[in-house]
C-alpha cells in the first residue's frame, strides 16, 4: 500500500463531547460486494480523510494501493475567490500525481464542508485522476445542522460504521438534493442513494465513461 499525507495541526480543534453513533451503510456494503467480485484486480483507492489504521485494515482485504489525502480538515476554511483573484489551488492542496488512475475515492462527509462554488472545481480535480467507472462514496447531511468539522468515521463491517464529532458546536448543513449535487460534480453521476435513519444521505457516485 502507498500512503501520502500532509502534516496536520490539531491545536485549533476543541475536543468533542458527543457520543459515538453507529449507522448502517447499505451503499458502502454494495460497493464492497462489487469490489470483492474481482479479487484479482489491483485497486487504487484515495481516502480524503487523515490516515486511519481502521480504514487501512478494512481495505487490506483487497489488492490495492491506498493513498491518504488528509484534506477534510482544510475544506471548511476554503473560500471562493474575490473578483479578479485566483481561487484555491487544488493541485497544491491535494496533489494527485500518482502514476495509476483511481478506482475509488472515500469522501466520507467532506463534501458538505466545501463551499458550493468550489465543489465543481474540486470534483473536476478528482475526476481527472479517475478511471472510467471509478466510484466515489460520500455522506450528505439532509437536516439543518451538522458538526462544525468533518466527523471521524470508523468502519465496523461492510454494512456498519461508527462516527463521532471531533469538534464541539454545529454549523448549517447545505442539504444538497441529488439533482443539485450532480450539477455541482461534473463527471460524476449518482449510482446509488440511500437515506439513513440519522438523516444522512449515503451516495455512491460513479465516474461517467469518457
Amino acid at each position: 500500500m502507498a500512503l501520502f499525507a500532509k502534516p496536520k495541526n490539531h491545536s485549533d480543534i476543541t475536543p468533542a463531547q458527543s457520543q459515538p453513533e453507529e449507522l448502517g451503510c447499505p451503499a458502502f456494503a454494495s460497493l464492497v460486494e462489487t469490489l470483492e467480485r474481482k479479487p484479482e484486480h489491483k485497486y487504487h483507492i484515495l481516502d480524503l480523510a487523515a490516515a486511519s489504521g481502521n480504514h487501512i485494515e478494512f481495505f487490506s482485504r483487497f489488492r490495492c494501493r491506498y493513498h491518504i489525502g488528509d484534506v477534510l480538515h482544510l475544506l471548511p476554511d476554503l473560500s471562493p475567490p474575490e473578483e479578479g483573484e485566483p481561487g484555491p489551488d487544488f493541485e497544491r492542496i491535494l496533489p494527485l500525481n500518482m502514476t495509476d488512475k483511481l478506482d475509488l475515492i472515500l469522501a466520507w462527509d467532506g463534501l458538505n464542508y466545501l463551499d458550493k462554488e468550489l465543489l465543481p472545481q474540486f470534483s473536476q480535480h478528482l475526476v481527472q485522476q479517475c478511471n472510467p467507472g471509478a466510484w466515489l462514496h460520500a455522506f450528505i447531511y439532509t437536516r439543518g445542522d451538522m458538526a462544525a468539522q468533518p466527523v471521524r468515521f470508523e468502519v465496523l463491517s461492510s454494512n456498519a460504521m461508527r462516527c463521532q464529532a471531533v469538534a464541539s458546536g454545529t454549523v448549517g448543513a447545505p442539504c444538497y438534493p441529488q439533482r443539485v449535487l450532480e450539477k455541482l460534480m461534473p463527471g460524476f453521476r449518482a449510482a446509488q442513494s440511500r437515506l439513513l435513519k440519522n438523516g444522512l444521505q449515503e451516495y455512491l457516485f460513479q465516474v461517467q465513461e469518457y
